[in-house]
């Protein structure tokens, strides 16, 4: 699906299959509402840019140079992040590049957070709060959350896993952009 018909779907234009589900939520639909939850996340626009770490799948400590451009998309009701990734030690190799597309549903009053990365998708509802953004997936094996923290000039990340059920978080992955534009 092309990002315009996925943009067009997530705001509730509906196409194909998933026109039904638009037309059950139609009469309850609220702009003015969508567009003040989308506000609230004023905090995440702009092009950023900078370094993190994270495990490979054998353990190794990988370091990797990150840039991050969140754009206001379908007049406001909708976010993207694009996002891409190269190793540090190589920068022309891409090692991570990934698309995310966050919206609100004033029906459920809910955010929902999609991602497309290296052939996954991910569906969340995630925490949003002051300068905040917070989202977990389940896995067979673990819970993997993401912690977002900003301030004007800077965004903190850290990836942290659970393998307890939440009762214990061990910290796998963090990333530090600044503000570029």
């Amino acid at each position: 699906m092309s990002l315009f018909c996925l943009l067009t779907v997530v705001a509730g234009g509906g196409i194909g299959a998933a026109s039904a589900d638009s037309a059950a939520v139609a009469g309850t639909l609220d702009v003015p509402t969508q567009l003040t939850a989308m506000r609230k996340l004023d905090f995440m626009i702009g092009r950023w840019a900078g370094t993190g770490w994270t495990f490979s799948s054998s353990g190794e400590r990988q370091e990797f140079i990150q840039t991050e451009n969140v754009r206001r998309q379908v007049g406001g009701l909708a976010i993207s992040v694009e996002g891409e990734g190269r190793d540090k030690a190589q920068p022309k190799r891409v090692v991570d590049t990934a698309l995310a597309v966050i919206n609100y549903n004033d029906a459920t009053g809910q955010y929902r957070w999609e991602a497309f990365s290296v052939g996954y998708v991910t569906t969340a509802t995630p925490v949003v709060g002051d300068n905040l953004f917070q989202w977990s997936l389940q896995t067979p094996q673990a819970t993997i959350r993401y912690t977002l923290k900003f301030t004007r000039r800077t965004w903190h990340e850290i990836g942290e896993f659970s393998a307890d059920g939440g009762q214990t978080w061990r910290q796998n992955f963090q990333m530090d952009l600044r503000r570029v534009a």
